[in-house]
């Protein structure tokens, strides 16, 4: 791992920038914090300064004060700047990190984004934290820490995952999934839960209201 990276590790993304409290408290005890080309720019407004900036470099802005972190230029055409910043973690033996800013501004890089959770999630640890959600991915059986009434989303990848779940208000049953709407808007009913998925699976849940 890169000798002077801090955990825990947290990549910006170029999207809407956090309000709600907890991806915020997430933001301001980052260890490091890697920044996806013009993130940079929006996380040096809110008085931080990023571990390192990735990207082609095509939004960036040079700060007012002197920047001391890492440029890493990577021009590939073929993959976003958070592929590029995720690539750049895996080659640097990162195994953790919490993505913050990946949704909002664009309809279509929100949901780029949560296709690359999909990509990435057997080869990293990763969470992405928006103002309303936290999502992971998994496959198989995990077990989720939860309150009682949190809202509880389901969207599989492929066709026919087959999905079970417990302590959900409406529980699923070796249930066929197809990409739809058909699991969302489930609810938790007490401090746990778990899912198991026979295909890879996008796991939304929901925030506290404060």
């Amino acid at each position: 791992m890169e000798n002077s990276l801090k955990q825990p590790i947290i990549i910006l993304a170029n999207g809407a920038f956090p309000t709600h409290h907890i991806p915020l408290d997430i933001l301001k005890k980052a260890g490091s914090v890697i920044c996806t080309d013009g993130s940079a720019n929006t996380l040096n407004a809110y008085g931080m300064t990023p571990f390192a900036v990735i990207g082609d470099f095509d939004s960036y802005k040079e700060p007012k004060l002197p920047f001391s972190g890492k440029k890493i230029l990577e021009s590939d055409q073929d993959n976003t700047d958070l592929e590029k910043a995720l690539n750049w973690s895996l080659e640097n033996g990162i195994e953790k990190i919490t993505i913050l800013g990946a949704t909002g501004l664009r309809e279509d890089m929100t949901l780029a984004n949560h296709y690359i959770l999909l990509d990435y999630y057997d080869q990293i640890k990763l969470a992405m934290v928006t103002d309303h959600f936290t999502i992971t991915c998994h496959k198989g059986q995990k077990s989720y820490d939860t309150f009682p009434g949190q809202i509880i989303s389901i969207l599989p990848q492929h066709f026919y995952t087959e999905v079970s779940t417990t302590a959900l208000r409406y529980p699923l049953n070796k249930m066929e999934l197809h990409p739809s709407a058909k699991a969302v808007s489930n609810q938790a009913m007490g401090a746990s839960f778990s899912v198991d998925a026979s295909k890879p699976i996008l796991i939304f849940r929901g925030h506290t209201e404060n």
